[in-house]
């Protein structure tokens, strides 16, 4: 596997936030959206380690947290490994029960697998990201009761986008919007939600940008 970097923490954001978790995350990606945050994690200039799954699975043992979070840039331009590391480490379980597991993926790329401990984050790239055409077309048919979808906004214009595929896609799932940090105020993003009666949809803030410095890595 393909690693930048794995450390625990909390889950920042999503269904399981605040929660102690687990992070791995890997190397390389399909887009280049124009807020990225861990723009260190692609690119023929970063650093990566390359480790057999078992090096990571023992990796993520050692952390001790039920919950283990998989992200990237695209882990899922490594699905064959992701999946193996799934399969062996759900062999297993912790103190707290089973290990349960979180793909972060950007929406171009839907679930090649599904396991009951497995869901998917599915990042839904609106119109100022610059990378809005390479969301699959099936994202939103894809999804799962348990799976999540985020709107990741910046301006008027992407809560609009966002409206209009919850209305006419109606995905499964739980929904999230947060803000592109520093770019648009979370009051804008209540305020839009009342107006259009968004009821499926829940704000959310990335709290570990509020913890530590918005551009630590390793939290």
């Amino acid at each position: 596997m393909n690693v930048i970097e794995r450390f625990s923490s909390i889950e920042g954001e999503g269904t399981r936030q605040g929660s102690l978790c687990s992070f791995l995350r890997l190397y390389d990606c399909n887009l280049r959206c124009v807020y990225c945050d861990t723009t260190y994690s692609y690119g023929d200039e970063v650093d990566y380690e390359v480790q057999s799954v078992e090096d990571v699975a023992d990796a993520l043992r050692q952390m001790g947290n039920r919950y283990i979070t998989i992200t990237g840039g695209e882990p899922l331009l490594q699905a064959d490994e992701v999946e193996q590391l799934i399969d062996v480490l759900s062999r297993e379980t912790t103190p707290f029960g089973p290990y349960e597991f979180n793909i972060e993926t950007n929406g171009s790329i839907i679930a090649p697998f599904q396991r009951d401990n497995v869901f998917y984050t599915y990042d839904y790239k609106c119109p100022d990201s610059s990378a809005e055409e390479s969301m699959h077309p099936k994202l939103c048919e894809a999804m799962t009761d348990k799976d999540v979808l985020k709107f990741v906004v910046s301006s008027y214009g992407d809560l609009q986008r966002m409206k209009e595929i919850v209305l006419t896609k109606k995905p499964k799932g739980h929904i999230f919007v947060p803000p592109v940090f520093g770019k648009i105020d979370p009051q804008e993003i209540v305020a839009y939600l009342l107006k259009n009666n968004l009821q499926q949809i829940r704000l959310q803030l990335q709290i570990h940008k509020f913890i530590w410095d918005p551009d630590a890595k390793g939290v």
